[in-house]
């Protein structure tokens, strides 16, 4: 059996039996492919024919390709478990990974707005159509629970409730945790419910009805792509000088709540 034959039998065990979310899967089939692409090149489609210099080549072509110190770490960290799982299940009868030294990693500090810059960045928007109360409701959602920009994309209608100010959102292993919303996202999040019925595309003469709770203008799922491309439109527009992702919010939300003396072990709840 070839290697990208391995690969598939990988994918099918962190699906059905780590039960890993479909983005965490596909970062691995990625990443891994990517380096099964990089040996077929070389000539190598076999498990025996690998060797730690292989490996240090395909490091190497990373840095050449300017990838930060932050994706060559993750690509080698999947390359790691992919390669362990072949040892484990006896796929290979040789210990590669033991040997392969992954790069060490420089700490990265996210920006994140004061609580003067967060208001500056309500106040500057002034929604004046759907799309932009829907991008409204995003940005207080985002700032009031701290949640990732995953999980937000992966919201579904049935998971918010209002009545209560709670968000059940899904992370990462697929664990379920509730998240609170503040009276403002509330507000915006019912003006959006409003008319979320209108962002629906009409084809052939039907209507797609899409349960995510935030659609593009085409009445489907609005990606996390889309979204990061919302914040960083709405950030310039109140001229805040800093490089602001919705990462930065979910920073600004957990810093926040500390500067408020919340303890650190109930946001490490929330988040």
């Amino acid at each position: 059996m070839d290697l990208f034959n391995y690969l598939e039998l990988y994918i099918k065990y962190l699906k059905y039996e780590k039960n890993l979310s479909l983005n965490s899967i596909n970062s691995y089939h990625k990443d891994n492919q990517q380096f099964l692409n990089f040996l077929k090149s070389k000539n190598v489609t076999e498990a025996a024919q690998l060797s730690l210099d292989i490996f240090r080549d395909f490091l190497k072509s990373l840095d050449n390709r300017n990838y930060s110190n932050r994706t060559i770490i993750r690509k080698y960290s999947s390359l790691i478990n992919f390669f362990r799982f072949l040892e484990r299940n006896d796929y290979i009868d040789f210990q590669l990974t033991q040997a392969i030294n992954v790069p060490r990693k420089r700490h990265r500090f996210y920006s994140f707005m004061s609580v003067n810059e967060v208001e500056r960045l309500f106040d500057s928007f002034k929604p004046e159509n759907d799309l932009e109360i829907r991008d409204r409701a995003i940005l207080e959602l985002l700032y009031s629970t701290g949640a990732r920009i995953s999980e937000v994309e992966g919201l579904k209608t049935g998971e918010v409730d209002l009545q209560n100010s709670e968000v059940v959102v899904t992370g990462k292993g697929r664990k379920q945790r509730l998240v609170y919303l503040n009276q403002a996202a509330v507000s915006w999040i019912k003006k959006y419910l409003e008319i979320r019925s209108k962002l629906v595309y009409p084809e052939k003469g039907r209507y797609i009805r899409d349960k995510h709770l935030f659609l593009n203008k085409f009445g489907k799922r609005l990606s996390s792509r889309s979204m990061r491309t919302i914040v960083k439109k709405y950030v310039k527009k109140a001229v805040i000088d800093k490089n602001i992702t919705p990462h930065s919010i979910r920073h600004s939300f957990a810093t926040h709540l500390l500067q408020e003396g919340a303890g650190i072990r109930e946001i490490q709840e929330l988040l």
